[in-house]
């Protein structure tokens, strides 16, 4: 926090001395016009100042709620798992944190190892879920700075790229084999309660040849995982209790939020539950030619479809240019917030935040981002982080937090009204 040359005075302490030459600033004033600019982080060091320093960074949170998700990104070393860093985008504060003294071995405990044979951190699709898999062991954290790691025997079946998602109390791993030794439909879940694994129905036959999650888009409730083919737009449901897939469908999203005449196709999408609303976001034009970014609402039981919002041409030209071709796309969701990247590349972070029929967007450029990150294997999660977060974080004594830049990296923010009600 930057050293302040006036006395800050909490409005519960004692009038200043008479003769005393320094100008306080009230507790008001600490509280609406200073604390509530400050990001989380800083709002800790507030804290410990003093009781009443620590009253008022309440009172601050309570006329400026942090409640926007945190985009986190992991930055792996493809050859050597224990050079990892690790930076966040907190939209509240419209600040980049770097993120120090993560223990080695992919982020978890000592009881993990960097050897090979443990395989590499991976993240689920549309939960801030990391995850390790392997021929001998499964490790999985879903707590928003991962400091809490799950080390159990590994699934039956052997697994590279499978789908995982947390349903409640239990973890599904589907899909991922190799189909030389294990059908690639398998289906296991995890109960972390008894501690043991369950078969469970295999994923439906349309989905042989794609069974991985480079192919696959998740969505996940307490109870029911939804999943969707990128490219053909096929999508089907499994539920939790009946351990049991519904019917496949297949998407039609040959019109634009906009409704324009002449539509271009969606080339690939992503599926993410933003609140409790289950939204797919589609890359229109062409691998090669990058026309628009559109949102649509899925119906959750029908898989019927309708347009909620697109991209503003300004941020398209922005993201075209940043990744062309634009082969790959992730979007991670959480809250009210859609973050949109190319998982290859993210030195550019676009969002969105969907509120009562309002579509609002936003751009961010990572400065941490340089060349020496060329080499590494990027995983992401986006979290809910509150102030008891950073401090459970800190006082763990195995994170702290930088902040690497004060909002410059922030583009405008573009908003417009979504034409469905909401």
């Amino acid at each position: 926090m930057a050293k302040v040359t006036m006395r800050i005075l909490p409005k519960h302490k004692d009038e200043i001395r008479e003769g005393d030459k320094e100008s306080p600033i009230h507790g008001d004033v600490l509280e609406a016009m200073i604390l509530t600019r400050l990001s989380l982080v800083d709002l800790v060091a507030a804290s410990r100042v003093s009781k009443a320093w620590r009253g008022s960074v309440s009172t601050s949170l309570r006329i400026s709620p942090r409640v926007k998700p945190w985009f986190i990104v992991y930055a792996l070393h493809r050859r050597k798992l224990s050079l990892t860093s690790a930076f966040a985008f907190d939209p509240s504060s419209r600040v980049w944190l770097r993120i120090h003294n993560i223990p080695d071995a992919q982020f978890t405990t000592t009881d993990i190892t960097s050897s090979s044979s443990m395989g590499a951190l991976q993240s689920s699709h549309s939960q801030h879920l990391l995850y390790t898999v392997s021929t001998t062991g499964f490790s999985f954290s879903f707590d928003p700075f991962h400091l809490t790691w799950h080390h159990v025997l590994a699934p039956l079946a052997w697994r590279k790229d499978p789908i995982v998602a947390r349903l409640g109390s239990r973890v599904l791993v589907a899909g991922g084999t190799c189909d030389y030794v294990d059908d690639p439909l398998d289906v296991e879940m995890y109960d972390i309660a008894s501690g043991r694994w369950e078969t469970c129905q295999p994923m439906p036959d349309q989905l042989q040849e794609s069974a991985t999650s480079n192919w696959l888009s998740s969505a996940v409730t307490e109870s029911r995982l939804y999943l969707l083919e990128k490219r053909s737009r096929l999508i089907c449901s499994f539920d939790g209790e009946t351990k049991t897939w519904g019917p496949i469908s297949d998407l039609n999203l040959f019109s634009t939020p906009n409704n324009i005449d002449a539509p271009d196709p969606v080339f690939q999408s992503t599926i993410g539950f933003v609140d409790d609303r289950l939204i797919l976001v589609g890359l229109m034009g062409k691998t090669a030619d990058l026309q628009g970014v559109g949102l649509w609402e899925v119906d959750q039981d029908t898989y019927q479809c309708r347009p909620i919002g697109e991209m503003p041409l300004e941020m398209v030209e922005g993201l075209r240019k940043a990744n062309s071709p634009l082969s790959t796309m992730r979007a991670s969701t959480e809250g009210a917030y859609i973050y949109i990247y190319d998982p290859r590349n993210p030195e550019q972070i676009f969002f969105c935040e969907l509120s009562e029929g309002i579509c609002q967007w936003g751009h961010a450029v990572n400065p941490m981002m340089n060349k020496g990150n060329a080499i590494n294997k990027f995983v992401f999660s986006c979290s809910r982080i509150g102030m008891g977060d950073v401090e459970k974080a800190v006082a763990s004594g195995s994170r702290t937090f930088t902040v690497e830049s004060g909002g410059d990296g922030l583009s405008s923010f573009y908003s417009f009204t979504a034409p469905c009600p909401v």
